[in-house]
């Protein structure tokens, strides 16, 4: 049994970050201590910007910093407060919230009901008795635990979803290699039954057996194939065997290999080539399965009576792009998003009727992205799609070549 690599343990601080665990350490004064003494506390520490007065364990009011230092020194203020209990100088309403009050909820009451409680500090309060005093340093805090929460448990998610991909990915191949065999072992005895080299099937109708049984293995292992080269391309193993492809000529021959079905549909098929080769540098089997899917696809989901057609261009920046285009079904910008997922499939009352893994378009996007093209869809529902794939110049032999020794014989005569 496979099983993925180990993750990293999250932190256990299962309990969110709250106003508990930030408060300021704060000793609150009772409502008879005088001014001065609370002056002095404040002289004393520089730091401090409020201080509490607590009756019984409930909160009665808070001192600010400012308040009591500007208070005493003004011209007759020590003479009037420093004797007198604090209460004369203290704010009787200040903002007071229970601990169990989230951060969001802290945050539109100081925006909506008090905002100089950011700068002067708060009280906190468990049923109603005095916890501790929150500044915006307390608040700074507690977003900075929030947010390192948040990274931990995304990192931790991004982890477990690498190793679920992972798990997912060498799955699909062991058991492609697996089905592969069985499956190749099929189709190789049907085929040496239907060439009847040992002799003639009997009755007939096992020969029409045979031909389904030829047909449907086949047909499955172009879809084990299928997902053996998601299941690469997932892992970042796909590599690329370049060599000159005749583009021209391969186009050619997947026409001929879809014309029996195009016709079985009352479809046309046509084609638009340069008169010139061109020949690009790429995978031999990347590009025919590219241009055999999309060449399937415009069959499959294009009604009777429509037509289908393959344009090769050669472009200014010497590139070439090749486009299949049909009168299908079509799809829109939703559909044409949830087709380039893997195994997704686009469900509506014409696509439901075939059958699918939904490997196909995102296969075609992944080894065209693979050769560094580019691919786009144009499509409109019920009117038809084009897609279109882009190689750079980099991957056109010819006519680049035809053209640079052209140019080399012009310059030597």
């Amino acid at each position: 049994m496979l099983s993925p690599s180990p993750l990293p343990a999250l932190p256990d601080d299962s309990g969110h970050a709250g106003l508990a665990d930030v408060l300021l350490d704060i000793a609150p004064v009772t409502p008879q201590i005088t001014s001065g003494v609370v002056y002095n506390r404040f002289r004393d520490d520089p730091e401090l910007i409020s201080i509490p007065v607590v009756a019984d364990g409930k909160p009665v009011g808070l001192v600010y910093r400012t308040t009591l230092m500007m208070g005493l020194a003004h011209k007759y203020g020590n003479a009037l407060y420093a004797d007198k209990p604090v209460t004369h100088l203290m704010d009787a309403h200040p903002l007071i919230v229970d601990q169990s009050v989230s951060v969001d909820e802290l945050e539109a009451i100081i925006a909506n009901e008090k905002p100089s409680a950011l700068m002067r500090g708060f009280i906190v309060t468990r049923d109603g008795h005095y916890v501790g005093v929150a500044s915006a340093l307390s608040l700074l805090r507690l977003g900075m635990a929030r947010t390192a929460r948040r990274n931990r448990e995304l990192e931790y998610a991004r982890s477990r979803a690498e190793a679920a991909n992972e798990a997912k990915s060498q799955f699909l191949t062991i058991m492609t290699h697996e089905l592969r065999t069985p499956l190749n072992a099929i189709i190789g005895f049907t085929d040496l039954m239907q060439s009847g080299t040992f002799g003639k099937i009997e009755p007939p109708r096992y020969g029409d057996y045979l031909v389904d049984i030829n047909n449907a293995a086949n047909q499955l292992l172009s879809i084990i194939n299928d997902m053996l080269d998601m299941a690469k391309i997932e892992q970042g193993k796909m590599v690329l065997q370049d060599e000159p492809v005749d583009i021209k000529s391969l186009i050619g021959t997947l026409l001929r290999v879809v014309s029996e079905r195009a016709q079985a549909g009352s479809l046309s098929l046509s084609s638009d080539l340069p008169q010139e080769p061109v020949t690009l540098s790429a995978d031999q089997r990347a590009m025919r399965h590219i241009v055999l899917n999309l060449l399937s696809n415009a069959v499959k989901f294009t009604p009777a009576g429509g037509d289908i057609a393959v344009r090769l261009t050669l472009l200014p920046d010497g590139g070439v792009e090749l486009a299949v285009a049909d009168t299908g079904i079509g799809m829109t910008k939703e559909h044409i998003e949830i087709a380039l997922t893997p195994f997704a499939q686009v469900e509506n009352a014409y696509t439901r009727k075939y059958e699918g893994t939904g490997l196909g378009l995102p296969l075609v996007k992944s080894l065209v992205e693979l050769h560094g093209a580019e691919l786009t869809i144009d499509s409109q529902l019920g009117v038809g799609t084009v897609v279109r794939i882009a190689f750079g110049a980099a991957r056109v032999l010819e006519p680049v070549a035809r053209l640079a020794r052209a140019s080399l014989l012009a310059r030597a005569s």
